[in-house]
């Protein structure tokens, strides 16, 4: 399997493809039939397979949640056994069997708007594969999705931070565990609080920090430093917390420290 990334039109594309050992008949079975696909998709599908035809989306776990836009989809190509591509909410995926001599290749396009997430998209997807292989018929491995996040991670060089036009660093970053376990290891044993010195897990090298202004356990905490703020915001991400951190002021030169930070933090999710 491959993985390439890119962004094309102002979008971001994934693009995967897995030698398969089986005809292209009986892959495009495994993609289409809602019996076969529960064995591997991430969601419940519903198909009507024609052009235009309607489809939906539905999670195990919230089987009772309302049918909206990101539940919804609709077919936009549909060439049996050839190709299949549909949109989920506002992301597109396109499916494309390639026969071969030993079988077939099955080709995954997938188009969307989140960049940052494309390592948990990838490490998803990838088991996703696995277990498609297992319902073909094949043995795989078992593989551990925060490790193979973490792989995209770096392929995709999404562990950079930018500088930003007015001379400020910015972060964002998927990590693999919950923003609660995230604020945990952050602070370690301090406590962190308005009108304190935030928790040294919280600046990095080479800053002085000034009181923390704002603190939302396990969301948000904005301290000062000389020129500036750093702001570190946690939201619910795919598969764990979503990070955005932003320094303000001339902080090009702390770019490397917050780097390091946050990946040996990235590290310490996976143990």
């Amino acid at each position: 399997m491959t993985e390439t990334l890119s962004t094309e039109n102002g979008r971001t594309v994934l693009r995967m493809r897995r030698e398969l050992r089986h005809p292209a008949e009986k892959v495009w079975r495994a993609i289409t039939e809602p019996s076969q696909l529960a064995g591997w998709f991430p969601a419940t599908v519903e198909f009507d397979l024609r052009l235009d035809g309607p489809v939906t989306f539905t999670f195990e776990e919230d089987p009772g949640a309302p049918v909206d836009e990101q539940s919804t989809g609709v077919i936009r190509a549909y060439d049996p056994p050839r190709l299949l591509e549909y949109t989920w909410g506002v992301e597109v995926l396109r499916w494309e069997l390639e026969p071969s001599p030993d079988g077939c290749t099955l080709h995954l396009t997938a188009t969307y708007d989140d960049r940052p997430g494309s390592a948990s998209f990838s490490g998803g997807w990838t088991l996703c594969f696995d277990a498609l292989v297992r319902v073909l018929g094949g043995s795989v491995p078992e593989r551990d999705y925060a490790v193979l996040h973490e792989h995209f991670v770096k392929v995709y060089g999404l562990d950079q931070g930018v500088v930003t036009d007015d001379g400020g660093v910015r972060f964002e970053r998927q990590l693999v565990k919950p923003k609660e376990k995230v604020w945990e290891l952050l602070a370690g044993a301090e406590t962190a609080a308005v009108g304190s010195v935030p928790p040294a897990g919280f600046v990095a090298k080479g800053i002085d920090p000034g009181s923390a202004t704002e603190v939302t356990a396990a969301e948000r905490l904005t301290y000062t430093w000389s020129q500036g703020d750093v702001t570190w915001a946690l939201r619910d991400g795919n598969g764990g917390a979503r990070l955005v951190l932003t320094q303000t002021g001339p902080a090009a030169d702390y770019l490397d420290a917050w780097h390091d930070l946050i990946e040996a933090l990235a590290a310490e999710l996976v143990r």
